[in-house]
């Protein structure tokens, strides 16, 4: 069964200044992962991204990153006006599945983003969808196509 096709980061930024009430659009980003793929050459996607979590930072609620290789340096978060006291890092557990990891911190309710990094594929299921929606969070697939130092522009 196929439920969602993949949305981008792109996508839900311009959806979200697009509408006329931000709260209403912001549940638009609720509900479904959201893919963020980049490369040193092509950080549209990242800019995009960090300006979700600038967005999702306004709350009085953690930003999560689930394991070392979804972590974004903290330059770029501090340069996109981001509080990095209000970010945490989960490290992965060996017999937990990242999946897993995710759908426990979107249903908790105390984050508003949380960020993995892998294939959208992986993230794209009925678990994921129905925790970011109970836990009124955006859920972000990380695919960095390249281990290069990212900065934005």
């Amino acid at each position: 069964m196929n439920y969602h096709s993949s949305i981008t980061a792109s996508q839900v930024y311009k959806s979200t200044f697009a509408a006329e009430s931000t709260q209403q659009s912001f549940s638009t980003a609720v509900g479904q992962p959201i893919e963020v793929s980049y490369s040193a050459e092509q950080q549209t996607q990242l800019a995009y991204f960090l300006r979700l979590l600038k967005k999702a930072n306004s709350e009085n609620r953690w930003i999560m990153f689930i394991g070392y290789d979804a972590l974004i340096d903290k330059s770029l978060l501090k340069n996109a006006g981001i509080d990095i006291n209000k970010v945490l890092l989960l490290k992965t557990p060996a017999h937990q599945s990242k999946h897993n990891l995710m759908v426990k911190a979107l249903e908790m309710g105390n984050c508003s983003a949380v960020i993995v990094a892998g294939e959208i594929e992986q993230f794209d299921t009925p678990l994921i969808n129905s925790a970011a929606t109970n836990g009124k969070a955006m859920a972000f697939v990380l695919n960095k196509n390249t281990t290069d130092h990212l900065t934005v522009h």
